[in-house]
């Protein structure tokens, strides 16, 4: 490899580096609330979060294309987040569930609430799409499922949650 080449190179992982970094700042009260939501545990949330950074920031160089961060981080985030919820073995009753304030800014905390009383296989998929702006193909990678099952959780998600508001109103 000749200098000019080496210095693209270096270049090259210099930008992903900052892009790396500027993504953690701007994202890292959403990466809190959807470990929170899986561990529901502030501590535990933010570890989860730590490692899968310190992980996503050791394979970056295995990344292929940068544009494809958002998900490929996720992914892992989940993974920290649900291997760390085995590893714990917490029984944690809703009731002493609570939000983070700086992680329910501009969020509508009844309905966060409520989100995050479904069931783990709907409460996550809502999550990556309404919280996180994932598109169904984006999730399908993330959660290694089929789209179909996808479409299957996220309405029948929609439709719990419907069913909910409907409770609470006539209640």
């Amino acid at each position: 490899m000749n200098f000019f080449e080496k210095n693209i190179a270096r270049t090259r992982t210099e930008n992903r580096n900052e892009y790396f970094c500027s993504y953690v700042y701007e994202y890292k009260c959403n990466m809190f609330r959807l470990a929170k939501s899986i561990l529901h545990n502030d501590t535990d949330a933010e570890d989860a979060v730590s490692e899968a950074i310190l992980k996503a920031y050791e394979n970056l160089p295995a990344l292929r294309n940068i544009k494809s961060l958002k998900p490929w981080f996720i992914k892992i985030l989940l993974n920290e987040s649900y291997a760390l919820s085995i590893r714990r073995k917490k029984v944690v009753f809703l009731n002493e569930m609570e939000i983070a304030d700086e992680a329910a800014i501009n969020d509508n905390k009844e309905l966060w609430n409520i989100v995050n009383g479904l069931d783990d296989e709907f409460r996550t998929v809502t999550i990556l799409y309404y919280y996180e702006d994932l598109s169904l193909k984006e999730i399908c990678k993330v959660l290694d499922l089929p789209m179909g099952t996808v479409k299957s959780r996220l309405s029948r998600a929609r439709n719990k949650l419907k069913q909910i508001l409907i409770d609470q109103g006539s209640g």
